[in-house]
């Protein structure tokens, strides 16, 4: 039976923007609640009660990171930058800064932070690449220097080479990036712009460049461009699209590897960066080694596969959204996928009927309560966004994976941080792919794989 709820079409980058607005508009009232006194006391408790639920988490030095939202893990610094004493909360942007107050930052669409080279609608085609390099500020080459002699002892005047080590340094400012060996080449934004093209099919098919940018000193460029189409779902008005971008994120320090990839974000910000990598449905990692010209064919096999995987995935989900299901039903599920999940005869990280309620220690009961309680929540929220189907059922799955799984730290920033960068490495991505093979085996749509 086909599910009745009809949701609209998503964009988490309309969403994310609307958040951050709504969060930023929230400070504001905080600050304009009426008197000084009162205000500042009214801020100043509605913070800390934020703080105690644990929306957001203490960094230190007045930073906060954001634990709950379609911007989970932003960072925000808290000031009282005025004579009247009141708080402020702005989000950090990330972004490098130049001369006059603007940030290296080109885009298509208007940033939640208001900052950047605003062209409206962007700019397309390999003739319109230099424009945008420049716009965005990433118009500056990255130097190879030797690394120098040094001395010693001191005082000596004995000198020992460095042999194979290159120092990468800002062409325009002399800024040291990074130390690399002697095969690193760094890459040029406009070649990235023309790899870009060519794995999106060539010229004839010029691309829309969505956003460009700098972060971390110019060690970080980061281009964006849309591309036709995305994965939807379509089950009797329950849609989730979501639209594709490509990106190419680049290290120029030498610290990691050169990347093009899938997202349904545009990155517009250190954070949106984040977020675009951590929703990529595929990527490339290339070496800074060789001319990216011979990888085009390497690179469209793999992103040609993403666009399989894309209609295939819209398809697999959309069976989900046709399929409807139960709490009872998404309960035996949950139990036979965590079980799965679980270590052979060890009691703890069940649910449900996988539970061994016999072995289990109080420590363990709790702990196992706890996850039934948090998938209880996800599914509620889920089933209420797109009806009683499989396809909530899944999202209640990954989510529990991504956000609620306990992470190991020293202070709730050190575990909050260790969430986000399992999140990041797919440490739960076989997980996710055998309940979705599992959930698709119930829709009728596959064979499951173990």
């Amino acid at each position: 039976m086909a599910a009745a709820t009809t949701t609209a079409p998503r964009d988490v980058n309309a969403e994310f923007a609307a958040e951050r607005a709504d969060l930023i508009g929230t400070v504001t009232d905080w600050n304009d609640g009426g008197g000084r006194e009162r205000a500042l006391a009214a801020s100043q408790a509605e913070f800390d009660r934020r703080v105690a639920k644990g929306d957001f988490v203490d960094l230190g030095n007045g930073r906060y990171q954001q634990t709950f939202g379609m911007d989970m893990g932003e960072c925000w610094t808290l000031t009282r930058p005025n004579a009247l004493g009141q708080l402020m909360a702005m989000p950090e942007h990330g972004l490098d800064e130049m001369e006059g107050g603007r940030v290296r930052l080109y885009t298509a669409a208007p940033a939640w932070h208001g900052l950047g080279q605003y062209i409206p609608g962007g700019l397309a085609g390999v003739d319109e690449i230099d424009t945008v390099v420049k716009l965005a500020g990433i118009d500056f080459d990255v130097i190879r220097m030797p690394a120098p002699a040094y001395e010693w002892p001191e005082g000596s005047g004995e000198l020992h080479e460095v042999p194979g080590l290159f120092h990468q340094v800002r062409g325009d400012n002399g800024a040291y990036l990074g130390t690399t060996g002697k095969i690193h080449r760094n890459i040029r934004p406009s070649d990235s712009m023309r790899f870009m093209q060519e794995i999106a099919g060539g010229p004839g098919k010029p691309l829309n460049w969505e956003s460009a940018g700098a972060l971390r000193g110019g060690a970080k460029v980061f281009i964006s461009a849309k591309l036709p189409g995305g994965i939807t779902v379509d089950a009797e008005g329950v849609n989730d699209y979501q639209e594709l971008f490509l990106i190419v994120l680049d290290d120029r320090a030498g610290n990691a590897s050169f990347q093009a990839l899938m997202s349904p974000w545009r990155p517009q910000c250190a954070n949106t960066n984040r977020f675009a990598k951590r929703d990529a449905v595929s990527c490339v990692r290339l070496r800074h080694t060789t001319n990216l010209a011979e990888h085009v064919k390497m690179a469209q096999q793999v992103l040609g596969l993403t666009f399989a995987y894309a209609e295939k995935f819209a398809a697999d989900e959309t069976a989900l959204a046709r399929t409807d299901t139960t709490i009872d039903q998404l309960r035996q599920v949950m139990g036979e996928l965590f079980a799965e999940e679980a270590k052979k005869d060890d009691p703890s990280g069940r649910v449900y009927g996988g539970r061994l309620r016999s072995e289990e220690s109080k420590q363990g009961a709790k702990a196992n309560d706890r996850r039934e309680a948090l998938l209880e929540e996800r599914w509620a929220t889920e089933k209420g966004r797109v009806g009683e189907t499989l396809y909530a059922a899944e999202q209640t799955y990954t989510g529990f994976w991504d956000w609620d799984v306990t992470r190991k730290g020293d202070s709730p920033a050190a575990r909050w941080q260790a969430r986000i960068a399992a999140s990041l490495e797919g440490d739960a991505d076989g997980a996710k792919s055998r309940a979705h093979s599992r959930l698709l085996q119930l829709a009728g749509g596959g064979t499951e794989k173990r």
